[in-house]
């Protein structure tokens, strides 16, 4: 079976044109197949993986409804390559808009050189800003070890170096005396109610729900900002309606 035809197959047999899905699998199991370019130059030749696995993959996906990171272990994020492992919460691409404002704040205001990212997960967004604003210092935590295990292949995949710790929420800033010029979060906010019981299969309900109240995250830290925000800075949140946002102060 040629490449080409690799492709019509999984079209007909999951009816679906989700090329970005096929494509990663290919991706992530052929030699010589690595980007688009290699697919237009190798297309009508043999494919060079068994497509027993590759159906094993694709089923993964389209039916066991397992997500694409959990599969390849790898997902891109804001232009980084990003290992996800086992049971770590996978990098959405609507979080790329809190990275991107965060970074637009930042450059607009070079005085701001610390930050936190709080409930880090993979370190994904602590190191999209790291690598897009060198001149900040970031401390990543999480209360999950496996996930700041995870933050830190991840800081050394992309060439970044991030301070980390292990703990719940804001409380070990507060312990060590930390503030910082910023703190961005990317919080649990699902309620149990709308909890898709097929995504904590393969990601931990931690990641989604962590509180009776969802938006329980952004009260807390807002109501600590003095004992972690230094003056003139900020709190940057990914909201539940996907929609970024800053809290600035002055204090």
């Amino acid at each position: 079976m040629t490449f080409i035809e690799l492709i019509n197959y999984a079209h007909n047999k999951y009816k679906t044109k989700n090329n970005l899905v096929i494509f990663e699998l290919i991706y992530w199991l052929s030699k010589k197949v690595k980007s688009k370019e290699d697919f237009v130059r190798y297309r009508n030749t043999c494919i060079d993986f068994a497509k027993t696995i590759f159906n094993k993959l694709l089923n993964d996906y389209f039916i066991k409804q397992k997500p694409l990171s959990q599969i390849t272990n790898t997902t891109k994020f804001y232009g980084l390559t990003i290992k996800v492992n086992h049971q770590i919460f996978e990098p959405r691409s609507e979080t790329e808009d809190l990275v991107e404002l965060t970074i637009k704040t930042l450059k607009n205001n070079k005085r701001l050189i610390s930050g936190a990212d709080l409930c880090c997960g993979t370190g994904c967004i602590g190191i999209a800003i790291k690598k897009h604003c060198p001149w900040v210092n970031i401390t990543s935590v999480d209360i999950n070890k496996k996930a700041i295990i995870n933050t830190k292949e991840n800081a050394k995949l992309n060439k970044v170096n991030i301070k980390t710790y292990v703990g719940d929420f804001y409380k070990i800033l507060i312990q060590k005396n930390l503030k910082f010029d910023f703190i961005v979060c990317n919080p649990p906010y699902v309620s149990n109610k709308t909890l898709n019981k097929a995504t904590i299969k393969y990601e931990t309900k931690i990641s989604f729900v962590n509180s009776k109240d969802p938006m329980f995250f952004y009260k807390t830290l807002i109501h600590n900002e003095s004992k972690l925000i230094n003056k003139n800075g900020f709190l940057a949140f990914e909201m539940p309606n996907a929609i970024p946002k800053v809290f600035k102060f002055d204090n």
